[in-house]
């Protein structure tokens, strides 16, 4: 559903040369950043100049509020990467249950899912030896400077990368070196960390399949098909709208 083109989109729109019919395709893309929707579009439709495209700006929840209705024929909604991974329990149920509400009995859900690996493959990816990951991680101070006025020093600051293993998933934290406050000049707000203290930045979650199929069931899609890599660490799922009670194909 994010529009950028990229190494996870690019299979699927490759797909569409297969198609005859290509006219008859219509793409929606999502995402927050209208230049991001723009930039997609003209790149999409130098590929596939046939393409009907028309690009929703807003989150998700907004984006699902606005897709067109079911006249234009079998719809998909596409969700790649591992996005799914990043989101609570609630806020995963919720999700999956505004992706139901969108479709018809008989459409599709494509969704992309980070699998169960080992403990010590998942802390190694987010403790990269070249600190990719915790220059990500410590953007989000340089994003906190640039919208709210703060004045995070970002070397007072360290990466901090480990499975939960109560929780069941990847922690991404952001460590106070010091104790210190920090100020935010828009907000006329201030906040101070101790040595220490840490900043919970993200969740990752990783998959077990038989679990997610029966949380896609409770949310009445049924997996028709599903591909992974050859070490099993990714996982795409195709599934199918079934109907619910009262509802009708």
């Amino acid at each position: 559903m994010r529009s950028g083109v990229n190494r996870s989109s690019i299979p699927v729109f490759g797909g569409l040369i297969l198609i005859p019919s290509q006219d008859r395709l219509h793409y929606y893309p999502i995402d927050v950043s209208a230049g991001i929707l723009k930039s997609t579009a003209l790149a999409l439709l130098e590929r596939y100049p046939n393409l009907k495209l028309c690009g929703l700006a807003g989150t998700y929840e907004q984006a699902l509020a606005q897709l067109p209705p079911a006249e234009l024929g079998n719809r998909m909604v596409i969700f790649l990467g591992s996005t799914l991974g990043n989101l609570t329990d609630r806020e995963r149920s919720s999700f999956l249950t505004q992706i139901q509400q969108a479709l018809q009995p008989g459409e599709f859900f494509l969704l992309g899912v980070d699998l169960q690996k080992s403990i010590e493959t998942i802390e190694a990816a987010y403790n990269d030896a070249q600190g990719v990951t915790a220059e990500f991680n410590l953007n989000i101070l340089r994003h906190l400077n640039h919208r709210f006025g703060g004045d995070f020093a970002l070397d007072r600051f360290e990466h901090l990368a480990f499975y939960n293993r109560e929780q069941h998933q990847l922690e991404m934290h952001l460590r106070s070196l010091v104790t210190q406050t920090i100020a935010f000049a828009n907000l006329n707000y201030r906040v101070k960390f101790e040595a220490g203290e840490t900043i919970h930045t993200e969740i990752s979650r990783k998959f077990h399949l038989p679990t997610l199929v029966d949380n896609l069931s409770a949310h009445a899609f049924k997996p028709l098909q599903f591909w992974t890599d050859p070490q099993d660490w990714f996982g795409l799922l195709l599934c199918q709208r079934q109907c619910t009670v009262g509802e009708y194909p």
